[in-house]
């Protein structure tokens, strides 16, 4: 009888734990200091491990049905269980993983005595059987006709691969969508008759002394309850070490750390170092010691997250406008430049950079470029994708009378879902005026990365025309924070939030401590996404100083928390 299922995961275990409480996982090996690390909080959330009779850490809140990936870092190496279940990764090393059972899913007990089945028992499992999932398979193998086949029918029937050209990347994906039920699958591609696997996608083991790819279905999530924004709530810190003033920093979070580098301070002060930020112990230290070619000082630059990985491009001093691109890896604390071929963009400030981690590749909007001499100033409105895999650049050639954004600058980019939200930004200076706008453009990368002006169909109250300001996502929304207006005198404070499902812009009303107006600080997202952190940033005279500012904001009883540094 249903009265036998427990409340709260469907499943009969009278006797176990519920699967959807707390997950405790073991390090059974040597270490003093081990951390943990998911893909529930995409690896950038630690948990010690505390000593019991093993080293354990236990996952709060509790983790959603579905497969999980986890990996310990062990006195700063990173290292698997490998007596637990092992996938590759995409860095070319091993995660463990498990499996929470999913809520509604019953697990039959075949023994005789098992009482007869109810009615309510047979809708059950009707229900969990129509409960499947569409998968997309994707594969960036380059070939004409593609087959897939997988354990989802025991290796039966090949799957024809649809094929499509992406433009703004230059290359091909194939693809096929599958319906399949919450579980763990197994798959190879088939191409002119050779059974093959894609080494940039999860991979397992066979029988037969190669690899398979393989993917896992989560189930779908039967209670949603929709996050409110209608209230914010600001948290100032205070930083231990004292940092000099700055602004056109950049701050990216790793782990339960985050990594600031670069920026200007006051006169033409660039910097070049890389600091590291604890923002639960409030904890600043310089990393020392870093192996490989260090970038030179500069501000204004980009910074992607990508795995344990930091990439930084472009940016500018007082001498140059960068083009270069490095790679910090954190775990080996080591700098590494590379040297992109292809059409590379031309050397320009205040454009902006985005990760599309679904086609593993980098997108490079807009930006300004000034002479010396100050005879040639241009704003731009193209876009470059650069191939992570191949680390080849591409322009994307849009048709000439396509609809695109205006030129500009110092906008925001903020990837959502497969959409890249374009906001604000500035035009060419005229006189002592120059020109910013407040329009929302969306890049949309499901329908060959075209351009679609959100401007005549949002609603609500938009913010003001700015650039310098901040573009984050929490929570599938798009939030806008400070600035500056077209005088520079002009520095904004305030907050947006944009619902790209509703197209309504809305004011939260703000709580806390609010912090002072500013503009070029940095921000990133902590712990499960819906945390912001914003530190440093300029307001016309006065530069913020990181052991004075340092706030956040973040979800809390579905309403929005700031912390600001």
């Amino acid at each position: 009888m249903l009265s036998n299922y427990c409340k709260q995961c469907g499943n009969r275990h009278e006797d176990q734990e519920c699967a959807v409480n707390s997950t405790v996982i073991e390090w059974k090996y040597e270490g003093n200091l081990v951390t943990l690390y998911g893909s529930w909080s995409h690896f950038q959330v630690g948990y010690p491990m505390v000593k019991s009779n093993f080293l354990q850490a236990e996952i709060n809140p509790p983790l959603p049905p579905g497969y999980h990936q986890y990996k310990f870092n062990v006195d700063g190496v990173w290292k698997h269980d490998p007596n637990a279940d092992v996938i590759y990764n995409n860095f070319g090393t091993h995660n463990n993983w498990l499996e929470v059972v999913p809520r509604k899913l019953i697990q039959v007990d075949s023994s005789d005595d098992q009482e007869p089945n109810s009615d309510e028992d047979v809708q059950f499992r009707q229900n969990y059987k129509q409960d499947l999932m569409k998968v997309k398979v994707r594969t960036y193998l380059d070939w004409n006709e593609m087959f897939v086949m997988g354990s989802w029918d025991e290796w039966k029937q090949p799957i024809k691969l649809n094929r499509k050209f992406l433009g703004f990347a230059k290359k091909y994906i194939n693809y096929a969508y599958l319906h399949l039920a919450p579980g763990s699958y197994q798959y190879k591609f088939l191409i002119a008759g050779q059974y093959v696997y894609d080494e940039t996608l999860p991979t397992v083991d066979n029988n037969f002394q190669s690899k398979n790819n393989i993917l896992h279905v989560n189930r779908k999530q039967l209670h949603y309850h929709p996050q409110n924004y209608d209230n914010v709530y600001f948290t100032q810190y205070q930083i231990q070490k004292k940092y000099e003033r700055i602004h056109g920093l950049t701050m990216t979070g790793i782990g339960n750390e985050f990594y600031i580098f670069g920026g200007r301070g006051t006169g033409h002060n660039f910097k070049n170092d890389l600091h590291i930020l604890n923002p639960r112990t409030k904890e600043l230290r310089v990393v020392e010691d870093t192996k490989g070619p260090i970038p030179d000082p500069r501000a204004f630059h980009n910074a992607i997250k990508y795995g344990n990985k930091i990439i930084y491009y472009g940016g500018l001093n007082s001498d140059k406008v960068f083009d270069d691109y490095y790679v910090y890896n954190t775990t080996s604390k080591t700098w590494i430049q590379s040297k992109p071929k292809g059409q590379l963009p031309s050397p320009r400030e205040k454009a902006s950079l985005t990760l599309l981690s679904n086609y593993q590749s980098l997108i490079y909007f807009g930006g300004y470029y000034c002479s010396h001499d100050l005879e040639v100033q241009k704003t731009y409105n193209d876009i470059y994708c650069l191939d992570l895999t191949t680390m080849m650049w591409t322009h994307y050639d849009l048709d000439e009378h396509a609809l695109k954004p205006p030129p500009r600058s110092a906008h925001s980019a903020t990837q959502i879902k497969d959409k890249l939200y374009i906001f604000g930004g500035q035009s060419l200076p005229e006189g002592h005026y120059t020109p910013n706008f407040n329009d929302l453009w969306i890049l949309d990368f499901s329908k060959e990365a075209s351009w679609a002006n959100l401007t005549p169909v949002m609603k609500g109250e938009p913010p003001s025309s700015r650039h310098g300001h901040l573009g984050s996502a929490l929570g599938g929304h798009l939030f806008i924070y400070g600035g500056r207006g077209e005088h520079s005198s002009d520095i904004l404070g305030d907050l947006y939030h944009f619902n790209p499902d509703t197209l309504v812009w809305t004011k939260p009303k703000i709580h806390g401590t609010i912090p002072i107006p500013r503009c070029y600080c940095a921000a990133d997202t902590m712990g499960s996404g819906n945390e912001l952190w914003i530190i440093g940033g300029h307001k016309g005279n006065m530069i913020f100083n990181q052991q004075q500012q340092f706030y956040s904001f973040l979800q809390k009883s579905n309403s929005c928390l700031c912390h600001v540094i």
